[in-house]
């Protein structure tokens, strides 16, 4: 009689992890689309052009980059799909953590949406901006899922969400600096019409709130999660600052980008540790 082994906790905690680090890889192709000028690679969606579901030689460069996004998105979908398969079979999985896979599956889903909405927008700023945020959102979720399979989800200080809080902030204001700058996904695109400086420093300004409020994580909390946010927010501020001075360099972007999911994640499993 063959003995069918249901998945361990190690196997949902790796599931999850694999899971986080596929929508933070995501955030990185997804910034490169919009870098390259690549935005409308695919000029129509579900198709990628009204002939082909897949890119074609005359959309060139931008095509393959569009469309390789769109093929590492079904990647992620099928990833978080596996997570609540694992997680769904393990019989000893933590209250919730069932409910937070399924609900970053239909987060994907969500985000295909958006994504899909973006293109027939020729790339609206505001849907541009959703696109972003709800990246953050998933990967905030499974952050917490991730360290709720691994036993360290605790019930925080409520001074503590004052955190997510002042992070939220940071990211609104960031997606309306990029709205209004210069890497539109496509020339033609649509920009907010806001003045940027203006915003920048706005944005700068909560950067230092959400700085101050770190330190004062540090010093009350006194873990290694607090002062690994701390680091990762000086990086990100330096990230900002080098990009802003040398007229926004992709590379720095696209860094700037990545570390913004790096800072959510980290900020996520502060709290879930308070």
């Amino acid at each position: 009689m063959t003995v069918v082994q249901l998945p361990t906790a190690r196997a949902a905690r790796v599931a999850a992890v694999a899971a986080l680090a596929a929508n933070v890889l995501i955030v990185l192709t997804g910034a490169l689309v919009r870098l390259t000028g690549s935005g409308l690679g695919c000029p129509t969606w579900p198709r990628c052009t009204d002939d082909s579901f897949v890119t074609t030689p005359e959309m060139g460069a931008h095509g393959v980059v569009e469309f390789g996004n769109r093929v590492l998105g079904v990647v992620v979908g099928l990833v978080v799909l596996v997570l609540v398969v694992v997680v769904a079979r393990h019989r000893e999985r933590p209250r919730g953590a069932l409910a937070l896979a399924v609900g970053a599956l239909v987060g994907v889903g969500v985000q295909g949406l958006v994504g899909g909405l973006s293109v027939r927008q020729e790339l609206a700023p505001e849907v541009v901006a959703a696109h972003f945020l709800v990246s953050m959102v998933l990967v905030a979720a499974l952050t917490v899922l991730v360290d709720l399979l691994g036993g360290a989800v605790g019930r925080p200080p409520r001074w503590v969400l004052a955190l997510p809080v002042a992070l939220a902030a940071v990211l609104v204001l960031g997606t309306l600096v990029t709205g209004s700058g210069p890497h539109a996904g496509d020339e033609d695109a649509r920009r907010l019409g806001l003045d940027a400086a203006a915003l920048t420093s706005a944005h700068a300004a909560a950067v230092l709130l959400l700085l101050a409020l770190q330190a004062v994580a540090v010093a009350r909390l006194r873990n290694r999660a607090a002062v690994a946010l701390l680091a990762l927010t000086l990086l990100q501020g330096a990230i900002g600052a080098a990009q802003g001075a040398l007229a926004l360099p992709v590379p720095l972007v696209a860094a700037h980008v990545v570390v913004a999911a790096l800072v959510v994640a980290a900020t996520t499993r502060v709290v879930v540790r308070a």
